[in-house]
């Protein structure tokens, strides 16, 4: 009777491995010859743009650049200097049970950058890169719903459970371009000091086989000019986009991971004051889609005409999973090293993030460089942490968890730097299940010679509310067989008749 059961598959991808890592890498750079020697580094900052992303059997290899801004006051005096240093990335990380047909979401940011001098006229740099990844493969899950040809001798009983499946894993890249105005009163600007850029991710939605998902790209600029003046700018592009996945149906969850794979800024001529800054901002979004659907299995069954016993499977899988959204302010204070002045830049960082329940921690590094009255430079520092405490449901895990750094705002008073962050969290909760379905069954014809010298008639006192289907089971009945015998009368000393 191995094959008596019908069987409904359920095309899905699962997950079959993941995994985080963080890692240091480190580059040296020689001082142009056209610019002045070094005297002490200010700052440096990093922004990192993917290259390839591959799968084998076994390993996830992914390749990047951080592309760092070096900023440094020069011996012989005068204004800010800036170096761009390039740290190239390859990591590659076990994954047992992936391989080449895998679709895997990874996520790489900078949790921090340093600079140092090795002479006057060399660099060198750390950029701390962390990376997590998901490896998704297709898999077909099959579950008996029920019998593959009619018997009125055999009783099904069926259940039904919700699933959470990732039903498609889909990646699309494309390109935001835009002009920025030079800040007020930059004149003469040459060159691009340093550089940031963010992507948010702030809407995401399923319309019709359809991911539409839309955010913003904030950069922030230092400019410089041949007279040795600093300028900073702050600026943000909106963006919206549309990518097909292959699911077509009605209740749809989806989520976004973003990654640049190119950051480009072009300066207008430097006799142009009115001139743009040319935006050309490369982004891959990584979607994954999961369909939520009903699934059907057979929890138990019995015959009338033989004993059968029916081979039990655990499914464990994704009853529900909803997007978790999470803004939180943290404040602080810099201690101002050097001296006050004009915040010229300021930056926050995430650091690590570890998920506890429905808790997620963090910390956060920022980063501000001033301009002194006497036109030198000071630096502040503080790292602050942070803790989002979600109201997820028991048996509910985060997954996908994202913290970025929305904004960050300060103020110089009493010496130091008053720092206030806006951080966002994005997660997905997912809700996993565990049910037991017959998968298979079998006829135990010893049993049910045994079972044939039994009274064909029983009684049996039960109580209210209790479990019919299992009473008639226990007795080779059935559940109409005993209603009709005992009338209205559902509990109490019942008489169970023995299926003809």
């Amino acid at each position: 009777m191995d094959t008596s059961l019908k069987k409904d598959n359920y095309e899905h991808l699962a997950p079959v491995w993941s995994g985080s890592v963080s890692r240091d890498f480190t580059a040296e750079s020689i001082v142009p010859d056209a610019m002045p020697d070094v005297a002490s580094v200010i700052d440096a900052d990093g922004v990192i743009t993917l290259r390839s992303k591959e799968t084998e059997a076994g390993a996830v290899t992914l390749a990047a650049t951080v592309n760092v801004s070096v900023t440094y006051a020069p011996e012989t005096g005068g204004g800010m200097q800036g170096v761009a240093v390039t740290v190239p990335v390859e990591l590659r990380m076990d994954a047992p049970g992936a391989d080449q047909d895998c679709q895997t979401v990874a996520r790489l940011r900078v949790r921090s950058v340093d600079a140092k001098m090795v002479n006057s006229r060399k660099l060198s740099v750390r950029a701390e890169v962390e990376c997590e990844a998901t490896a998704y493969q297709k898999r077909d899950l099959e579950i008996a719903s029920g019998l593959a040809e009619e018997s009125a001798a055999i009783h099904i009983l069926t259940k039904t459970a919700p699933m959470a499946a990732v039903a498609d894993v889909r990646e699309k890249t494309f390109v935001v371009t835009d002009e920025y105005a030079l800040p007020a009163g930059c004149a003469g600007v040459d060159r691009i000091l340093m550089q940031r850029v963010d992507v948010h991710q702030e809407d995401v939605k399923y319309v019709s086989g359809k991911v539409v998902f839309r955010g913003r790209v904030r950069a922030a600029l230092l400019l410089g000019g041949p007279d040795g003046r600093v300028w900073s700018g702050r600026y943000e592009t909106e963006y919206s986009q549309i990518m097909e996945v292959a699911v077509d149906a009605a209740d749809v969850t989806a989520s976004i991971a973003m990654m640049f794979t190119g950051v480009y800024f072009d300066l207008p001529e430097r006799q142009d004051a009115d001139g743009k800054i040319g935006v050309e901002l490369h982004l891959a979004a990584q979607a994954v889609c999961r369909q939520n659907r009903e699934i059907t299995y057979i929890s138990d069954l019995y015959s009338n005409r033989t004993v059968l016993l029916g081979r039990g499977e655990e499914l464990c899988m994704a009853s529900a999973a909803q997007p978790v959204s999470m803004r939180q302010t943290v404040t602080g204070s810099a201690e101002l090293m050097g001296g006050t002045g004009e915040v010229l830049a300021v930056c926050a960082a995430v650091g690590g993030v570890t998920t506890e329940a429905e808790t997620v921690k963090t910390t956060v590094n920022v980063r501000a460089v001033l301009q002194q009255e006497n036109g030198g430079f000071a630096t502040a520092r503080c790292r602050l942490t942070a803790e989002f405490t979600t109201d997820i449901p028991a048996g509910t895990t985060l997954q996908n968890v994202a913290v970025t750094a929305a904004d960050v705002y300060c103020g110089v008073a009493a010496g130091a730097l008053d720092v206030r962050v806006v951080l966002q969290m994005e997660a997905m909760a997912v809700t996993e299940r565990t049910v037991t379905a017959i998968g298979a069954i079998q006829e135990d014809q010893e049993a049910w010679a045994a079972a044939q010298n039994s009274a064909i008639i029983f009684f049996e006192i039960v109580e209210p509310g209790a479990d019919m289907w299992a009473v008639a089971k226990k007795y080779h009945s059935t559940v109409e067989a005993i209603a009709a015998a005992n009338g209205e009368e559902q509990s109490g000393l019942l008489l169970i008749p023995k299926a003809k």
